[in-house]
């Protein structure tokens, strides 16, 4: 849903009209597409995630990532607790530790994720974040559109 918004507004829905038009398979999970470009099922992916293709290729996979110049959609992964936590303070703990360094670097060397924090470094032969021109992430506006994207995405794609 947030890649999809952020491609509709930053290039319109003729994108995925002409996407549409080459009878795309579609999925229904983001870890499918690049498991399936491992297996050569196809020979290339518009739409997944980056780690899995990160961690395919450091495995020697024949896969690599590609960004688009018009933009790659970014997706952030908010953290946050539930108000009424049975333990709040151990959740405040967990929290100011996911973003500590040792954390956001874990996160990068092991998940394959990115991160901004200043003091963590890329991994080698990875594109570094600063690199890759990203679309601007808005879920506020992502859920007010959401009926009206999944019906255009639907009657588009014929899903």
């Amino acid at each position: 849903m947030t890649a999809t918004y952020q491609m509709q507004r930053d290039l319109g829905w003729g994108f995925f009209e002409k996407l549409a038009a080459q009878n795309v398979m579609q999925v229904q999970s983001s870890a499918d597409p690049p498991k399936r470009l491992a297996l050569g099922e196809r020979s290339v992916m518009a739409d997944g995630n980056e780690y899995n293709i990160f961690e395919i290729s450091e495995k020697g996979g024949p896969v690599a990532p590609i960004y688009a110049t018009e933009g790659s959609p970014l997706i952030v992964g908010p953290t946050a607790m539930f108000k009424a936590a049975p333990n709040p303070n151990a959740a405040k703990l967990f929290t100011a530790f996911s973003f500590t360094q040792e954390c956001q670097q874990l996160i990068i060397d092991v998940g394959g994720l990115r991160s901004v924090h200043p003091q963590t470094k890329d991994k080698p032969g990875r594109t570094p974040f600063k690199d890759i021109k990203v679309m601007k992430d808005d879920p506020i506006a992502v859920e007010k559109m959401s009926d009206e994207i999944k019906q255009r995405y639907s009657k588009i794609f014929k899903v």
